[in-house]
């Protein structure tokens, strides 16, 4: 399947730096730093993605984008960082199914 490019190499090569960098100070930092590392990280793809992708993309990469950065202040609440996640969850699993639609298994 060949899609629209999204990155160029300058930005691919920034978000390989930050998860190879992420992981090796994750190994000294507190366990619950590591998802946040992860979103620092589709944060920065979002961003880099929002202007070149499908037009049906760009909503979905903008409320990442909108959502993502509150995501720290939620962290000494579990209860609503873990429902805030799994609501970001939800938003790109949605934006899965409508932008790959699966075909009918009976067909």
């Amino acid at each position: 399947m060949a899609g629209k490019l999204v990155l160029s190499e300058e930005e691919a090569l920034e978000l390989l730096a930050l998860m190879i960098t992420s992981a090796r100070i994750q190994i000294d930092e507190p366990a619950r730093y590591g998802p946040l590392r992860l979103l620092t990280a589709a944060e920065r793809l979002s961003n880099f993605a929002k202007e070149r992708a499908s037009t049906e993309t760009q909503p979905m990469l903008a409320a990442l984008i909108d959502k993502i950065p509150d995501m720290a202040m939620y962290m000494s609440d579990e209860e609503r960082y873990v429902g805030e996640l799994d609501n970001l969850c939800r938003v790109v699993a949605q934006h899965l199914v409508d932008h790959f639609p699966q075909e009918d298994a009976t067909s």
